[in-house]
């Protein structure tokens, strides 16, 4: 991650980033770090969900040779699970 917590003397807390050497942010509470740290989380994967997406709609494969179509989804389901249950997620999927 980077970051370190750290406890201060007056008992609330810095971050400290081992990027740049330095503290980033001090005198916090529990709950503003869990804060901070949600929002940088969100980020990610807000970056991550785009690169998927954008991938897909290129039709490219962003996870390699594991990327299933629509049909191969609908065929892992078939085989692991049932042909009830495949139909229920289609019907599912294509009434919206």
């Amino acid at each position: 991650m980077g970051q370190q917590i750290i406890k201060q003397p007056n008992g609330k807390y810095c971050l400290f980033s081992s990027v740049v050497d330095n503290v980033t942010y001090y005198d916090m509470t529990k709950e503003e770090i869990v804060e901070v740290w949600t929002e940088k989380a969100k980020k990610d994967f807000e970056e991550k969900v785009n690169d998927i997406v954008s991938k897909l709609d290129k039709g490219e494969k962003p996870y390699f040779q594991f990327t299933l179509g629509y049909e191969e989804m609908l065929q892992t389901i078939l085989e692991v699970h049932s042909a009830d249950e495949m139909q229920n997620i289609k019907s599912t999927i294509e009434s919206e």
